[in-house]
């Protein structure tokens, strides 16, 4: 037996984004949810985040369930293809064993399973008759969880899981795919969602949107509810010069005369699209 306070601190890997505003970083031995609608960049928040970590010289796994892993785009935000273990088969069962071995082995540090909600498992796969697949996917999660929880917290590894948001047609509430079992095992669940009306654009063209970012549940740093505003930019990801452009200009660093942004007494460019562009060169 041993006592509590032989445990050490929870170490954190930062992420290199904005959410390292309200936290820091993502913790080493725990799972971590990204969540939320269609397009507002869950997988791109991730691929950024592995490419921070691969320039600390951590080594990250992908497991593409969905297929949709875009080398190109990865490699346009920063990520090394060259360097970036990929998991890829249709069935969920087989998605979860490779997965759950590279946890155990400890040879990566970040794992990222893209997604929860496209797990499929054999029996749906194969459709066999008679055969129940209500719950199967929150079943193999369940398991999965259970077994991986110890590993990652031994090794040191960080689960990322992807999961997309599902409106309960009978109560209109909104919950994530893989069961409860999920919901238990999570360290960190951070929802991403478009920020209405606030759209990113150098005038009249949208070049990206706003997304927020709130810890809809904190194990770890006790953030709960705290929330923070990302710019996504279309083809660039979410963009540090964007978010430190608006940390400047709300604290008076930046300043605005007319349609007219300013930094240093130099005069960055009419509209706030522009100002923001030119502001990369400060940078």
């Amino acid at each position: 037996m041993i006592f509590a306070d032989s445990l050490e601190n929870t170490e954190t890997v930062p992420t290199g984004l904005f959410i390292d505003k309200v936290v820091p970083g993502f913790p080493k031995g725990r799972i971590i949810e990204i969540w939320g609608d269609e397009s507002v960049g869950k997988s791109t928040f991730c691929m950024q985040l592995v490419a921070n970590a691969q320039k600390e010289g951590l080594k990250c796994l992908w497991a593409d369930v969905e297929y949709s892993y875009e080398a190109n785009y990865a490699k346009a935000l920063g990520v090394d293809n060259g360097k970036l273990g990929l998991i890829r088969n249709p069935e969920a069962e087989e998605v979860l064993d490779q997965l759950t071995e590279a946890i155990e082995g400890g040879k990566y540090d970040i794992f990222v399973l893209d997604s929860i909600g496209g797990l499929t498992a054999r029996a749906e796969i194969e459709k066999s008759s008679g055969e129940k697949t209500i719950g199967a996917q929150a079943g193999l999660v369940a398991r999965f969880c259970r077994k991986v929880v110890p590993s990652l917290s031994v090794n040191g590894g960080i689960l990322i899981v992807i999961n997309h948001s599902v409106i309960d047609i009978m109560s209109g509430r909104t919950h994530t795919s893989g069961g409860k079992k999920l919901s238990y095992h999570k360290s960190l669940s951070v929802r991403l969602k478009v920020k209405p009306n606030a759209a990113l654009k150098v005038g009249d063209k949208k070049v990206g949107k706003i997304v927020t970012a709130t810890i809809s549940k904190d194990k770890v740093f006790g953030k709960e509810g705290a929330e923070v505003e990302g710019h996504l930019k279309f083809g660039e990801g979410f963009s540090a010069s964007a978010d430190k452009f608006e940390e400047l200009l709300t604290a008076g660093e930046i300043t605005k005369e007319g349609n007219t942004y300013f930094y240093k007494g130099e005069k960055l460019g009419i509209g706030k699209g522009k100002a923001s562009e030119a502001f990369k060169a400060f940078l």
